[in-house]
Formats: C-alpha cells, structure tokens, sequence
C-alpha cells in the first residue's frame, strides 16, 4: 500500500494504491485491465479517465509515484540514523525489505537504462525517472558527506565513481538473496559485513 499524501486528490491515490496492489500481486503491468484497477480501487471504470487519459498513463504514474514516496521514506530512515556504517546498513534493510516484492523501487531505477524493456508504460516519463535518480545520488551524498565527517572514507573523490562504488556494494549485497537457498554458510549479517567493507576499500 502506498503511504497516504494529501496532495493527491483521493480518486487519483485510490487508483495508484489499486495498481501498485495489483503488481504486488505479481499482475505484469502490460496485461493489468482497466476493470482490473476500478475493482481493486473501488471505482467505477470511467472514474479512471477523470483523472488520467488512458490506463497507460495511469499505470505510469502509478509506478512513478510509488517511487517517489519510496525514495522519500528510505532518505528518511538513512537521516535517522547517526552513524555511516548504520546509514549504509538502513539502505540495505531497505533493499532487503524489497526483495519479495514484485515491484521494487531499486529494481526499476537501476534498470532505467532500459525503461522500454523494462516497464515499457515509462518510456515517456524518462526524465522523471531520472530525476528519481538523482534523490538516489542525493540520498548518497548524505551518506558519503557522514562518512568523510566520520573519517571512515576519504574526501575528494569524484562523485560518478563515489556513487558507482556505493551502487556497486549495494549490488553485491544484492546478490546474496540469489544465492542465500544454495549457500547457507552465509546469512544477511555477513552479506551486509562484506557489502560495508567493499565500501570501505573502494572509498578509502
């Protein structure tokens, strides 16, 4: 369920949570019906083109909105948390918390690169996606600023490779939930360990 934003008039929130659950529910969004969002929004099927063209756009805003509140809540928990080692851990309670579900924030962004290939509804929204992207690179901004102010990583490096290095661990700790069925030796804790210390290496 998306979390609640009064700046959404209600009709257009119901629609979003309608869709989001359904891909929650595995529905890829090319085959989503428009009856299917009215069902699951309890709205009549024409209320959806009060407040969206067509179904595509409807979905398309859909998925774009669930990213923004996503980014927003996980900036949020990395703000919380006073210590660089903890911000990074937060990111990767957050991815972890992602893992299962059938729409995954990071999933997407990191897969904008091929937006038609991937959510083929988003390819008119590129620049939006990339300005999601870019709170991603604010969110590591904050976090490699703590971690210089900590002294746990060195100042002056380039931002792009800074960022790489940091996606980079996130995507290695990624790939723990891939093998985690074939290799129990190595449990989440340790996948965050060695996703920390490629951070530290690389940025040090």
């Amino acid at each position: 369920m998306i979390l609640e934003d009064s700046w959404y008039p209600q009709k257009r929130k119901a629609v979003y949570d309608g869709v989001i659950a359904l891909m929650e529910k595995g529905l890829n969004p090319y085959t989503i019906k428009v009856s299917d969002i009215a069902s699951e929004a309890d709205i009549g099927k024409g209320t959806l083109y009060d407040y969206f063209s067509s179904k595509e756009e409807a979905i398309s805003r859909a998925i774009l909105y669930y990213i923004k509140i996503g980014l927003e809540h996980t900036f949020t928990r990395v703000k919380d948390q006073s210590k660089f080692k903890n911000k990074f851990h937060e990111i990767l309670h957050v991815i972890a918390e992602q893992v299962d579900s059938n729409i995954s924030i990071f999933r997407i962004l990191l897969s904008v690169g091929a937006t038609q290939e991937f959510y083929g509804y988003l390819s008119e929204y590129r620049g939006e996606l990339l300005a999601h992207l870019s709170k991603i690179h604010e969110i590591y901004d904050h976090l490699a600023k703590c971690g210089v102010r900590e002294g746990a990583i060195r100042d002056g490096r380039d931002p792009y490779y800074r960022d790489m290095v940091i996606t980079g661990a996130i995507l290695g700790f990624s790939q723990y939930f891939g093998e985690r069925y074939f290799n129990p030796a190595v449990n989440m804790e340790r996948a965050m360990a060695a996703a920390y210390t490629i951070l530290l290496k690389a940025l040090n």
